[in-house]
């Protein structure tokens, strides 16, 4: 009756409620927005399950209360040591569900694929030939249907110890599963699942949702408690700054953290003021090349992000990027968000000594500006839905190097003034309308007029600034 039961509710995508899933997402070797929960949103939440994400070495956290762990992992360096391997197979002795996503790819001169270190150790490998479509289910799929961004295949060292879920037009496996001791082990290309950092893509929901609630069930957790992520386990302090990072990440701390400790009074000298209270307080280095976050207190890096550590001028330009955005609150910038922050990032590299590098960030986003705006007095920064970003970014960059034509100081002048005249107990929300405000008080003439002649189309009796 059991057997039944659970076989039911596994048709439906339901986790039985006796023993959810409890997912654990290692974005460790590979931080992307995307894992960092929206895989779980898509595919473990909606069928009842819990998800959480692992920042931390993985052979260090503890997967006791887990039944499924998802590893992922782009063309990084971060390797996959002999002890990581060891807890992944000591988790599947016990019965837990292991899903691994991958493509062939490799970290710039590289030659390895370093996921394959640990699928090897289970008999497969993920290979360099594309996937050709269309791509076709074994019957074990709930629904047949299979969506991909692309993506390879992969390559099983003994067929008959696997079931093959997922083939391409010419027969071979894009997905595939096996056991191993009492647990499951999926091995498959990174393309049949979502993509987009809003979650709005779940292909293939209606089949992995299932086929993960059956790879976790052989292990049992507790319902009545909830998994918990983890965080890097070094935790350093330095100067007032909190820095955490992993095993994997220890090799860049000491060298990201001279580099901020060079920047940060340079970046305070052109915003004009400190952070706001209580911000900029922890910084956390990300396994990736695609940039970085900010959440106020704490801002994360990308440690490969432009060419490091074989390059400065990208650390820089990302430290400067992240840190403004730290800056700026309790309110957000309107608008012009995210390129005031690299225009901060490129000025702030500039400062530090590399002038040609920054001026050419400088000059590369108003060319891309110009090319949908070529008199600079058409795109309403104001009202920017259907605006593609590199006017939104060029045209940001015209206008605040006109202003600082006039006066070099302009960006600290306004953050001044705004740190003066945002008042959280006073205004809601900080919109263009109040960023021409500050502005203008910042240069000490009214820049209504002048925005408004460039396209900006802002109004006084929008703002809900009053000076």
């Amino acid at each position: 009756m059991t057997t039944l039961v659970l076989a039911a509710t596994l048709a439906l995508g339901q986790a039985p409620e006796a023993n959810p899933v409890h997912a654990v997402t290692d974005i460790a070797h590979d931080f992307s927005f995307y894992f960092d929960g929206r895989f779980g949103g898509q595919y473990i939440e909606p069928a009842g399950g819990r998800n959480v994400m692992n920042w931390g070495t993985l052979h260090e956290y503890d997967l006791s209360n887990a039944n499924l762990l998802i590893l992922q992992s782009a063309g990084t360096p971060c390797p996959y040591p002999a002890e990581d391997v060891d807890a992944v197979r000591e988790f599947l002795a016990q019965g837990g569900g292991v899903l691994v996503l991958g493509d062939y790819a490799t970290f710039r001169d590289e030659t390895a694929y370093h996921l394959n270190d640990l699928v090897q150790a289970f008999g497969a490998q993920f290979a360099m030939e594309p996937a050709i479509g269309p791509l076709t289910a074994s019957a074990a799929l709930t629904d047949g249907e299979v969506e991909t961004y692309g993506g390879k295949t992969i390559v099983l060292g003994a067929p008959t110890d696997w079931e093959v879920l997922v083939t391409d037009a010419a027969g071979r496996a894009v997905l595939a599963r096996r056991s191993v001791g009492t647990g499951a082990l999926i091995v498959g290309s990174r393309a049949l699942a979502g993509h987009n950092p809003d979650a709005s893509d779940d292909i293939n929901a209606s089949w992995w949702q299932p086929l993960l609630i059956a790879a976790a069930s052989a292990k049992p957790v507790d319902p009545s408690t909830p998994p918990q992520g983890a965080y890097p386990e070094h935790l350093v302090e330095r100067e007032g700054l909190r820095l955490q990072f992993s095993d994997y990440m220890e090799p860049y701390a000491d060298i990201i953290f001279e580099i901020y400790a060079e920047c940060r009074p340079v970046l305070e000298d052109i915003m004009g003021v400190p952070p706001a209270e209580g911000m900029l307080a922890s910084l956390i280095l990300l396994p990736t090349d695609g940039g970085g976050f900010s959440s106020g207190q704490t801002i994360g890096l990308g440690v490969w992000w432009g060419d490091f550590p074989d390059e400065r001028y990208g650390m820089i330009e990302l430290i400067g990027h992240e840190g403004a955005h730290s800056w700026v609150l309790p309110f957000p910038e309107p608008t012009w968000n995210e390129p005031i922050a690299t225009y901060v990032g490129a000025h702030l590299a500039i400062r530090l000594g590399l002038v040609e590098q920054g001026r050419a960030t400088i000059e590369r986003c108003i060319e891309g500006g110009l090319e949908h705006d070529p008199d600079m007095d058409q795109a309403d920064l104001a009202n920017p839905e259907g605006l593609p970003n590199a006017v939104v970014w060029g045209k940001t960059f015209w206008l605040w190097e006109q202003l600082r034509a006039e006066e070099p100081e302009t960006v600290a002048k306004y953050f001044q003034a705004k740190r003066r005249l945002a008042d959280p107990d006073v205004i809601d929300a900080y919109t263009m309308h109040d960023a021409a405000v500050v502005l203008s008080e910042a240069m000490g003439r009214d820049l209504f007029p002048w925005l408004n002649d460039h396209g900006v189309r802002v109004s006084r009796d929008e703002a809900a600034i009053r000076p």
